[in-house]
């Protein structure tokens, strides 16, 4: 899994870059068809989260604890929560309206969404309840670690995202602040999952260590 930390830092480099290139030609250059519906940045958007969703995918599945064994399968469940967030937020993040195809529009921008969403996540919370004594554990162990600070910097990126996607904050260039507090939203999610596997296998590690 170090090759999971390396690319960490790479996505953090990749991520200051186009942050300071789209600041450019939003701001300086007023190429405001960048932050649009089905644009440049929306596009880089998807792209992270299909990332997110694979590197998530990488970590599911039991053999892939092996190394903390009695914890495999709660560890290898939140890998496919990880997955099921990123499937999320592509399914959100998506515009078909222009494809006029009734069916990929209901599923995307219409009531679908919330029928495939209460779908998936009605049983991923009911198992993840099932782990909820391990996972309190494992949060009280790891709530430093890269992970976790990584997920509160996402979860701080699209809250703020959400504030002007909902123009609650209305400001000149409120549109491209929303996609690009997004599209590092994202990226922290994407170093959160490339730092997944070490930082849990310390946190059930230490967890032995404390109860024997």
């Amino acid at each position: 899994m170090k090759k999971f930390l390396n690319l960490r830092y790479l996505t953090f480099f990749i991520m200051l870059v186009l942050t300071s290139i789209f600041t450019y030609q939003a701001i300086l250059l007023d190429q405001a068809y960048i932050y649009d519906e089905n644009e440049l940045m929306e596009h880089v958007q998807l792209l992270i989260l299909v990332l997110v969703g694979i590197v998530f995918f990488l970590q599911a599945g039991e053999s892939k604890w092996s190394m903390v064994q009695s914890s495999a399968a709660s560890l290898s469940f939140l890998a496919y929560l990880g997955l099921a967030l990123s499937f999320s937020f592509i399914i959100r993040e998506m515009h078909v309206t222009h494809s006029e195809i009734d069916w990929l529009i209901f599923i995307v921008d219409g009531q679908g969404y919330k029928i495939i969403m209460v779908l998936l996540w009605v049983p991923l919370l009911y198992k993840t309840f099932q782990y909820k004594d391990e996972y309190i554990e494992i949060v009280k162990k790891a709530i430093l670690s890269p992970t976790a600070l990584f997920l509160m910097a996402a979860v701080a990126c699209l809250g703020g995202g959400a504030l002007f996607d909902k123009e609650i904050i209305v400001v000149e260039y409120f549109r491209f602040y929303e996609e690009v507090l997004e599209m590092n939203g994202y990226g922290f999610m994407l170093m959160a999952a490339l730092s997944l596997h070490k930082d849990m296998v310390v946190a059930v590690s230490n967890e032995r260590s404390d109860a024997a």
